[in-house]
């Protein structure tokens, strides 16, 4: 095909559309020089971003921070420059979090996965099963919760779990069905496989690498493809959902897709939607948090 040739048609999937979280609690007030400035309520801090390769935009409000996370080599720890309460409530529409501080820059919030509890939100019926895969702190199983979905929560960290608990009765949500697991995700859907157990959605946000509570081991790009093969098969083939988060390892939306079509092979709609968090600043700078594949039959 010679230069100014207009390519055939093809089934090939659209490009990838962005998604940034709407939120009142929490603000990205500026990135950039590999740090991003961050309001939750109140407090505002600093922490490191790989992907904010360009230039901040207002440097003197950066001044304002409550919070500096300082990164020294693999490690680093938060500096307090005002006085910052050890946890404090954020609300998400009716929703409301508990953010604290914690090791590895965490906040126990990822503030972008807002655009997929709206997602849940809207998709989800009253009385479907949802499965919560790397449920970390429970941001998703809460607004699950929310419409009345028979919740099952998953993670590997037994402080998370409880964090997760926290949040539901936070949100006044206490009386809603949730059933909280601290387990290996690849083993527990094992086992569900072996109970005959099946739920009409799944999410999952894997990483990159981890542990299960006795020591298993997680690698993104060898496991998740044998774990999709196994959710496939607590699914209900019927009608449901599949979400999967990846965030920024490397591999492009459409390896992830690919992975999710191989083990889906009766999902008829899939969408791949990179998620941002939007600067308030003049600019409106979006930056880049990795991308979330949506399957639905």
């Amino acid at each position: 095909m010679g230069r100014g040739t207009a390519a055939p048609a093809t089934n090939e999937p659209m490009d990838l559309r962005r998604e940034h979280a709407v939120w009142q609690d929490y603000e990205l007030l500026d990135s950039g020089d590999f740090e991003k400035l961050e309001r939750f309520g109140e407090i505002l801090m600093v922490r490191p971003e790989p992907q904010a390769l360009w230039k901040k935009s207002d440097q003197a409000q950066w001044a304002d921070a409550h919070l500096i996370y300082a990164r020294q080599g693999r490690e680093g720890e938060w500096q307090s420059l005002k006085n910052v309460p050890e946890a404090w409530e954020v609300s998400w529409e009716n929703l409301k979090f508990h953010v604290r501080p914690t090791s590895f820059k965490h906040t126990g919030l990822f503030p972008e996965q807002a655009s997929n509890w709206r997602y849940l939100r809207d998709h989800l019926k009253p009385g479907q099963k949802l499965l919560n895969l790397f449920g970390y702190t429970g941001g998703a199983s809460v607004a699950a919760a929310s419409v009345d979905a028979d919740v099952t929560h998953c993670d590997a960290s037994k402080p998370v779990v409880t964090w997760g608990r926290e949040n539901l009765e936070l949100s006044g949500l206490a009386d809603k069905k949730c059933r909280w697991i601290v387990d290996d995700a690849q083993r527990f859907v094992a086992r569900e496989i072996r109970r005959g157990n099946t739920y009409d959605a799944i999410i999952m946000d894997p990483p990159a690498f981890g542990r299960g509570p006795e020591g298993e081991v997680w690698q993104f790009e060898n496991d998740l493809p044998v774990l999709l093969d196994e959710c496939a098969k607590i699914l209900n083939h019927d009608h449901g959902m599949l979400l999967v988060n990846a965030y920024s390892l490397g591999f492009p939306g459409l390896a992830i897709e690919n992975m999710v079509k191989t083990a889906l092979p009766f999902a008829k709609n899939f969408e791949t939607v990179e998620l941002t968090l939007k600067e308030s600043s003049d600019r409106g700078f979006e930056l880049p948090t990795g991308v979330v594949v949506r399957a639905s039959w």
